[in-house]
């Protein structure tokens, strides 16, 4: 499977920040808070330490077959029917993932902006926006991300800002929350709140060499985390105690308090235009990538045509929910737990298949 179009460093930086540091948008703030109460901003911090070996296993692994992309690294180390079987595990965890956070992001605009629309219609608009854009193809998506990463930067920056007076740090305290134990637990489960970097592995053959990829990912999955840390303390610093559990959208909910004077109101309008152009980036990006695993897994070279299906798909499973709050709190809470030892074990057992291969002389 051949990508004619070439991304850079910057472009691929681009791409893994936005599919990453967008976790600072959604409920997932809210999701972890739920146990640990005002120390949830320790959450991402655990989270990333427990998944980056496991990434930087499979870099190495990447790196050391010279793979074109996940699914190829699986075929080499356990056979094509193995190596299939762990891709297919991959890529419907990711589906069921990329679904259940559509609609998150729908019941979102919903209920913020437009409260008379039908849940339904805006999630078509959401699905024809992410096809279109996904059939122009990576070259165009990085593109995009390239230009638009910057100014979506510049909107964070202006509301750091902005909200800096308004925060207490003595909120943070009792420093543990609920307890140490409580946040160390619901860190290690949570690991899976970086599992979208998986699917960034499909990208190596669109950038112009190895090392850009590497370089790119590495550097943006690094930024990305201290970004959602240092957002979560501000999240933890602005809302008291009692209502950080209870506020399932902390971004727009900090975003709606700015005010610049009498003279300038609805001040959010400007963060919401940043945020959704940022959104509509990142589900154009996972839904082509999806499709690219999906493709590389049956081993269809067009899996561009996979494109129109797929996000059709992922459209009606993520309708499926009927109560907005059961998705949040029990569906992608218990599918952030499920898909933690996934991400931790496949990798360690590739890790051991790499060392079987070596000592027995059949290292490719």
């Amino acid at each position: 499977m051949k990508v004619n179009s070439k991304l850079s460093t910057y472009e691929i930086f681009a791409l893994t920040n936005i599919a990453i540091v967008m976790i600072i948008t959604d409920t997932t703030p809210s999701l972890l808070a739920q146990n640990t109460k005002n120390a949830f901003w320790f959450v991402p911090l655990i989270s990333f330490l427990v998944v980056l070996p496991s990434f930087l296993i499979l870099l190495y692994l990447l790196r050391k077959y010279n793979a074109e992309h996940l699914v190829e690294l699986l075929e080499i180390l356990f056979g094509k029917f193995l190596g299939k079987v762990f891709a297919f595990i991959v890529f419907m965890a990711n589906f069921l993932w990329l679904a259940l956070d559509k609609r998150s992001y729908v019941g979102q605009i919903k209920l913020l902006y437009f409260e008379q629309s039908q849940l339904f219609s805006i999630f078509i608009i959401l699905a024809i926006v992410c096809i279109f854009g996904a059939v122009r193809g990576i070259k165009v998506i990085g593109y995009t991300a390239k230009l638009f990463f910057p100014y979506f930067q510049i909107s964070l920056i202006i509301l750091i800002i902005l909200i800096i007076p308004s925060l207490i740090p003595e909120r943070i305290f009792p420093i543990f929350g609920s307890g140490l134990t409580e946040v160390i637990q619901e860190g290690v489960l949570k690991g899976s709140i970086f599992s979208k970097f998986t699917l960034l592995l499909m990208v190596l053959p669109a950038v112009k060499e190895p090392k850009y990829f590497y370089k790119g990912t590495l550097l943006g999955l690094m930024i990305s985390v201290i970004q959602i840390i240092f957002f979560y303390f501000i999240y933890t610093t602005f809302f008291d105690y009692d209502s950080i559990a209870t506020t399932p959208f902390p971004f727009h909910e900090v975003t709606q308090y700015i005010r610049l004077g009498d003279f300038f109101t609805n001040i959010e309008t400007f963060f919401l235009i940043f945020w959704l152009l940022a959104t509509f980036i990142r589900f154009i990006l996972f839904l082509y990538l999806i499709s690219w695993l999906f493709g590389a897994i049956f081993q269809i070279n067009n899996f561009e045509l996979l494109i129109l299906p797929i996000g059709f798909l992922l459209m009606l499973v993520g309708l499926l929910p009927n109560n907005a709050i059961v998705t949040e709190v029990v569906y992608r809470n218990n599918l952030f737990n499920l898909l933690t030892p996934i991400i931790i074990i496949i990798p360690f057992i590739l890790l051991i298949r790499h060392f079987f291969k070596q000592r027995t002389g059949r290292l490719s």
